[in-house]
């Protein structure tokens, strides 16, 4: 059985649970065997930490799929056991660093939300090249872009952020799922024109 496992990061608002839910769709139309997943929302309606987690299943027979003691996952990834983790904000992405392993890779946002404190001036936020060196502490693999930066020069609005990391997720980790069928999720949704073209976006950065 092999697996690839994506935990997605940030806060409310930013577009973490619909990310999610464009990879499990994706899943569902492609010829994986199984995928799996949970959400936490309880910091969605006040800028808090939200977490979107997605688990790609893949068996080695079909006995095993069919085997119930081999075919019940749990919805959650353990520390150290995602492939794969997105952040939309910079101070999240070192929350959750503990998803994270020596083989993950990074892709996280530059683009920081300052708490209530550092607002304050109670307390300092870190600059990026700390927080990369913290990461790289645990994987060499690490990209950031500054995904606000990017969807208002381009879009004119933030909305497109989370699509843009998920244009950046095909194009630097070996996610097995065809981008055609992302494409075609995003096609036949809301804001299909933008949503694509910034799916395309994150293909080329």
């Amino acid at each position: 059985m092999k697996r690839f496992n994506i935990a997605i990061a940030g806060l409310g608002g930013q577009g973490i649970i619909t990310a999610g839910t464009i990879l499990k769709n994706a899943a569902l139309n492609s010829e994986l065997h199984d995928v799996s997943g949970s959400e936490r929302r309880g910091g969605a309606q006040r800028e808090g930490y939200v977490e979107a987690l997605v688990k790609y299943i893949f068996y080695d027979s079909l006995d095993e799929l069919k085997d119930p003691r081999k075919n019940v996952h749990s919805p959650v990834i353990q520390a150290g056991g995602a492939d794969v983790l997105i952040s939309l904000e910079p101070i999240e992405t070192l929350r959750a660093a503990y998803y994270i392993n020596s083989r993950s890779t990074v892709i996280f946002s530059t683009s920081p939300h300052l708490p209530i404190s550092v607002r304050m001036k109670k307390d300092t936020y870190p600059a990026i090249e700390e927080i990369v060196k913290e990461l790289a502490i645990i994987t060499p693999k690490i990209y950031y872009y500054d995904f606000n930066k990017l969807s208002i020069d381009n879009f004119g609005f933030l909305t497109p952020r989370n699509i843009l990391a998920l244009g950046v997720l095909f194009s630097k980790t070996g996610i097995p799922i065809e981008k055609e069928i992302v494409e075609d999720i995003l096609a036949k949704g809301s804001q299909s024109e933008n949503n694509l073209k910034a799916f395309y976006l994150g293909l080329t950065l």
